[in-house]
């Protein structure tokens, strides 16, 4: 591959040269090139070589060459840039295109997956939106949930093909009462800064998190000896060992308060590790001394590029230097899980059923999404309730003469594909009817908090990592933001435990279709999550947030290109 400064020294020729030819001695190119005769010759030899230009010299000291240039800028820069995308240099590609993202787009194909030539394994992934949180226990998006699973372990971890419960940092647990549970953690197991794992921190993480409502029959977390903890809990919980494998039970070093930007930077004991985060990359290394099998891709490269926010046409791109068609294929599979809105009881006209209902009818899935763009068709299909399966009636038409605010504020979460598209077709829709819709976009700590003040309205999303009753559970439970705009519906949250500790208690789905039919719950799309493996990228299997275990992957080399006989000499 040609070297930085080659391309340097080309773009010196083509700068002082013309492309139709020119007879030069070799003095005189090494002047051009500001280098030694000598050292011309070989930079025009190299040059040749890679079949930028034609050097046809003559015999005898001092006599004319013929030099033609063959490659034009335009075609040495897309050189370049191809180049630095399949050695991962996204900071030189930026500054080549002078920062126009944009311009990077078309040669991400073909540079995805590398093989370096010391047989490391990097696979690079474009994505839409930087990630600067990856701290377990805080409000996490799709994206986030799936990262810190890669960084991260629990005491326990749900298989993702068959749902049952697998130990992770815990090799063994036995309930010695029902409301006593012992976990025997694995020996030697070592976070990312080289910390042994202790009971003080199973202890001290699990702790931490008695304050959420998931966690609060949490009485107590002893570290009986380094290899032991125990959960004491206040009230008997037979899904326990599904809740430790929510994302908020994910296991930090006690020390994890000291170390230096943590949310950028986290360390877990997972099978990756991160080397740098910023609003341009977020690099992941494998973790060589991680306690399963190590991880077979040795990088994961995830590129920030915003651009790709208008121009996705799946969730997920994948793509390896060299193409197997046999290999390649899509997969496409309904979330668990919707787009929705959310009406705020807070707010003093949404407190009038009748208009919510109202709101309802004229903003339909099925209405919505025809004044779409086809591209969002494809990927969006009209909702009934919160999963898939549920599809509940309806709500009733809402009565005549409906007194209709003047404007009505809507809260979404920033850098979402959708969300800007969508509450554009919805203030439309309101506009013929007289109602002017603002739209504020922000962080989504604050939208997940629910903390804003004088929003009607709250448009969201959820994907859940399993279409079960336990897992509708745990979100209502660990998003905050529904307390706060379902602050009246006491009887809802009061029935909740009850569901969890098995005794007669609410049906989750017929609470949220209660919810539904109140208009304070309103559904509205799911979301056709898609993974496009096109080039050969090997051990992929979608999981329910769109990604894949990136413990599994591989790039298979292409065995008759390498050199074995240079190995064994």
């Amino acid at each position: 591959m040609p070297s930085e400064r080659l391309y340097q020294q080309f773009e010196r020729l083509v700068r002082q040269l013309p492309t139709t030819g020119s007879e030069l001695t070799l003095r005189e190119v090494a002047e051009l090139l500001c280098c030694t005769p000598r050292n011309a010759r070989l930079l025009l030899q190299r040059m040749q070589e890679q079949g930028w230009l034609s050097w046809q010299s003559s015999a005898g000291r001092g006599r004319r060459a013929r030099l033609t240039l063959l490659d034009s800028p335009a075609m040495l820069q897309s050189q370049r840039l191809e180049a630095l995308v399949k050695q991962g240099r996204l900071e030189q590609a930026l500054l080549l295109v002078d920062g126009q993202v944009e311009r990077l787009l078309p040669y991400l194909g073909g540079g995805s997956g590398t093989l370096t030539p010391l047989g490391q394994q990097i696979l690079r992934v474009p994505y839409y939106r930087p990630l600067p949180n990856l701290l377990p226990h805080l409000p996490l998006r799709r994206s986030e949930i799936h990262l810190v699973r890669q960084i991260f372990n629990g005491l326990l971890r749900r298989n993702e093909e068959n749902g049952e419960i697998e130990p992770d940092l815990a090799h063994h647990w036995v309930a010695l009462s029902p409301r006593h549970w012992r976990f025997y953690l694995r020996p030697m197991v070592r976070f990312h800064h080289g910390k042994v794992l202790q009971a003080d921190d199973v202890a001290l993480s699990l702790a931490r998190l008695t304050t959420r409502p998931l966690f609060a029959h949490i009485e107590r977390v002893e570290a009986v000896s380094p290899r032991v903890v125990d959960i004491l809990l206040s009230t008997s919980d037979p899904w326990l060992p599904h809740l430790l494998c929510e994302p908020a039970a994910l296991i930090l070093p006690a020390d994890w308060q000291e170390l230096p930007d943590m949310a950028l930077y986290p360390v877990g004991s997972g099978p990756y590790r991160v080397v740098a985060n910023d609003s341009q990359r977020l690099r992941l290394a494998a973790f060589d001394d991680y306690f399963g099998l190590r991880a077979l891709i040795d990088e994961i490269d995830i590129w920030m590029l915003p651009p790709l926010a208008e121009r996705l046409t799946c969730q997920l791109k994948l793509a390896a230097e060299h193409r197997h068609p046999e290999r390649g294929r899509d997969v496409c599979e309904l979330e668990a899980g919707c787009y929705f809105m959310l009406a705020d009881q807070r707010s003093a006209c949404l407190g009038n059923a009748a208009l919510r209902s109202w709101l309802v009818n004229r903003l339909d899935p099925v209405r919505l999404l025809a004044a779409l763009d086809p591209e969002l068709q494809k990927v969006l299909a009209p909702a009934r309730g919160l999963l898939p399966h549920w599809r509940e009636l309806p709500a009733s038409l809402p009565p005549e003469g409906v007194s209709l605010p003047h404007r009505l504020v809507l809260a979404c979460f920033k850098q979402h594909l959708e969300f800007a598209a969508l509450a554009a077709v919805m203030g439309s829709i309101l506009r013929e009817e007289g109602v002017e819709l603002e739209v504020r976009e922000v962080d989504y700590h604050s939208w997940a908090c629910g903390d804003l003040e004088g929003v009607d309205l709250w448009l969201g999303a959820v994907n859940l990592e399993q279409a079960s009753d336990y897992a509708v559970y745990a979100w209502l439970q660990e998003l905050p933001l529904l307390r706060a705009v379902w602050h009246e519906a006491l009887s809802f949250w009061q029935g909740l435990p009850l569901w969890r500790s098995g005794q007669q208690g609410v049906a989750l789905r017929e609470e949220m279709a209660q919810l539904q039919r109140e208009a304070l719950f309103m559904p509205l799309f799911h979301h056709w999550l898609e993974l496009e493996n096109q080039y050969g990228v090997n051990g992929v299997r979608m999981t329910a947030l769109g990604w894949f275990d990136f413990r599994n992957a591989w790039i298979a080399p292409q065995v008759e290109a390498m050199d074995f006989g240079r190995d064994l000499e």
